[in-house]
């Protein structure tokens, strides 16, 4: 299986632990830092390559030091480099993770690159390639918010291709905004959308569950899929609808990157041919291996791994 995906793409510098009163603090003592790639689509391309497809990205990095440490992170994953772009000027996302006791995480970013990304950045050659393209930065990137991740996924849908998205953050927009208006064209040629929850209320208004699905079931999506952190995740195909839980843990150490891990599993498990409820149990069993180690893909399994551990678990998987 070939995926492509595109969007945010940053060197990550997580700093552990941080206490939740730091403001308050002269000082504090931390873990050895140490650099590790992040951004949504750079996240969701290497679960990908992990669990054993092949993920190729398209994304923008500066020709700084910074970008090279992006840039040798794909190679050594094993993650395709075809289409990232080199900026002679601007400076490679850099976000600094303050992570705290509990795992939960707050960041200081500098990202100037990632909106002018454009969908004249990725060539035609890499979408008819893929069995699937994957935009992983709905509300992260104004220029493909504004009609470019239309273009691409328009191409792949062109080319048979299955498309998935996802969203990133809340409040790149003001409240002037009607989010729904801007991201129809996106969502319209969209098969699979999977925001968080507190993403599909700011795109909606909506706080219900079934009110939200309602509200998004207009653009013709095929499966909506919203993560629910440690609650697991909802699931409809717009005629049924389902919770899946989350996986029982000892502990999470860094939930940085948990929902891309989980969207990476979900793909993994729709190119298999399974059915979304089981997918879902997948993409949840990814995610609880990656928030037991500090980085936004550290602890991703691989496919055997994630696969028997399903198996040994009361759960309504059937894809044996």
């Amino acid at each position: 299986m070939k995926i492509h995906c595109f969007g945010l793409t940053a060197c990550d510098v997580p700093l552990y632990p941080i206490p939740k009163d730091i403001m308050h603090m002269e000082a504090c003592f931390i873990n050895k830092p140490v650099m590790s790639t992040g951004g949504d689509a750079l996240n969701v391309a290497v679960t990908l390559q992990k669990l054993g497809a092949t993920a190729g990205l398209s994304c923008l990095i500066g020709n700084d030091s910074y970008g090279d440490f992006v840039y040798n992170s794909l190679s050594q994953e094993g993650v395709s480099t075809d289409g990232v772009i080199r900026h002679p000027e601007i400076g490679t996302t850099v976000s600094y993770i303050l992570i705290d006791e509990d795992g939960q995480r707050r960041f200081v970013l500098y990202d100037e690159l990632q909106q002018i990304l454009s969908d004249s950045d990725i060539s035609d050659e890499l979408i008819c390639n893929a069995d699937l393209v994957y935009y992983g930065s709905v509300l992260g990137m104004k220029n493909m918010d504004n009609g470019g991740a239309a273009n691409v996924f328009k191409k792949a849908r062109s080319f048979g291709k299955m498309t998935v998205a996802d969203a990133k953050g809340v409040g790149i927009y003001g409240n002037d905004i009607n989010l729904m208006n801007l991201l129809e064209p996106t969502l319209r040629v969209t098969d699979v959308f999977a925001p968080s929850y507190d993403e599909a209320v700011y795109i909606t208004g909506k706080q219900d569950l079934s009110d939200i699905c309602k509200d998004l079931s207009k653009f013709g999506l095929k499966h909506l899929v919203i993560k629910l952190g440690d609650k697991g995740s909802y699931i409809t195909d717009f005629l049924a609808e389902k919770h899946i839980p989350a996986f029982k843990i000892s502990s999470a150490i860094d939930t940085t990157g948990a929902g891309d891990s989980f969207v990476g599993g979900l793909i993994f498990g729709l190119l298999k041919g399974w059915s979304l409820e089981s997918s879902a149990i997948f993409g949840n069993a990814v995610a609880s291996f990656n928030v037991q180690k500090v980085g936004a893909t550290a602890g991703v399994p691989d496919f055997g791994t994630a696969l028997k551990f399903v198996k040994q678990a009361k759960c309504n998987f059937t894809e044996y």
